[in-house]
């Protein structure tokens, strides 16, 4: 317990064997999200009531109003919701997690720009925030497709779960891409409303596994990666984590170096390796050349024995997965997505 003022319970899942800590003053939904709990809900705000559980054991209390009514049967069963409702005890609950990427529903919701930054005249970094009573459902690593005026793309979600109501996207300005080319053109800004659907992709953490972890993104691949990274760390998975960031040499750093050098501050068997990488962004034949220099970084002692996460271009994907996999690294361990 953290002091008497701010009183911190432990809650278990009889029907799941995993268990989290949350603080009296934070709805039980909150704390399983904080710990990268695969929950289901939809709108945090007791209107929808998707996050229905069960009270076993322990006491809780009500620190919201909820429109959503249960009914008589349910409250005799010791039903109630989540987001609603904060523990004033240690308590045991029932209820059914988030299996895996099937088990989600794709969702069409009405998104608003929060906020674009213009990290340079290449990439934007833009912010968006859901509806009270929507918020997006995801597992770290999936995409989603965001829509404005007739204009579509997919992009890679920045975000961790825990954060359903504020999602971040990173967002090279490519000539083929039209809603990119209408965020540089200035069409899209704060306060746009985008449509979003989604989530699509199997690109997600293998949560069980007690392999350690290695990461490899190219430039904006960073934007999965780290849903991946910061998901893993709200799971407090002790598995060592390697990041290997590969980047254009004729840029000084990675665009959020900063943030890759801040997880070693919160993780404790972490290693991050950047990696300059000579490449011209219009010549797509670079790709071979990009593939090599970074197999040429990695350690293959640490990558062989590691679950390996690569968020990169389809054409360097190809050359490097050929690579590892001729290397010794085992098919199985490679999880893959392209940017």
């Amino acid at each position: 317990m953290a002091n008497m003022h701010n009183q911190i319970f432990n809650i278990q899942l009889k029907n799941n064997k995993r268990n989290f800590e949350c603080s009296e003053n934070d709805s039980i939904l909150e704390g399983g999200l904080r710990h990268g709990l695969a929950m289901h809900y939809e709108c945090s705000n007791g209107t929808c009531g998707a996050c229905v559980a069960k009270l076993v054991d322990g006491d809780i209390k009500q620190i919201k109003h909820h429109d959503f009514i249960l009914s008589d049967d349910q409250k005799n069963q010791g039903e109630f919701l989540m987001c609603c409702n904060a523990p004033t005890a240690d308590v045991e609950l029932e209820l059914d997690l988030i299996g895996d990427v099937k088990s989600i529903a794709i969702q069409n919701i009405e998104i608003k720009v929060k906020k674009v930054s213009f990290i340079n005249d290449n990439l934007a970094i833009i912010t968006v925030r859901t509806p009270r009573s929507k918020t997006l459902q995801f597992m770290a690593g999936q995409d989603v497709e965001l829509s404005f005026k007739g204009n579509t793309s997919r992009y890679p979600l920045a975000s961790c779960p825990c954060h359903g109501m504020e999602l971040e996207f990173h967002i090279r300005n490519m000539p083929e891409d039209a809603f990119a080319t209408a965020l540089f053109d200035k069409k899209i800004k704060s306060k746009s409303v985008i449509d979003l659907e989604g989530p699509k992709g199997i690109f997600v953490l293998k949560e069980s596994s007690t392999r350690p972890m290695a990461f490899i993104a190219w430039d904006s691949g960073f934007a999965p990666i780290r849903s991946l990274v910061e998901h893993a760390f709200s799971l407090e998975m002790p598995n060592p984590v390697y990041f290997y960031w590969a980047y254009p040499a004729d840029e000084q750093s990675p665009y959020l170096e900063n943030h890759a050098k801040s997880w070693q501050v919160i993780m404790d068997d972490y290693t991050y390796t950047p990696i300059a990488c000579k490449f011209d962004r219009s010549n797509k034949n670079d790709c071979q050349k990009v593939a090599k220099q970074i197999f040429n970084s990695l350690d293959l002692n640490i990558i062989n024995q590691s679950d390996l996460y690569v968020s990169a271009p389809a054409e360097v994907l190809i050359y490097l997965g050929e690579l590892l996999l001729e290397n010794g690294l085992n098919e199985s361990q490679l999880i893959a997505s392209p940017i």
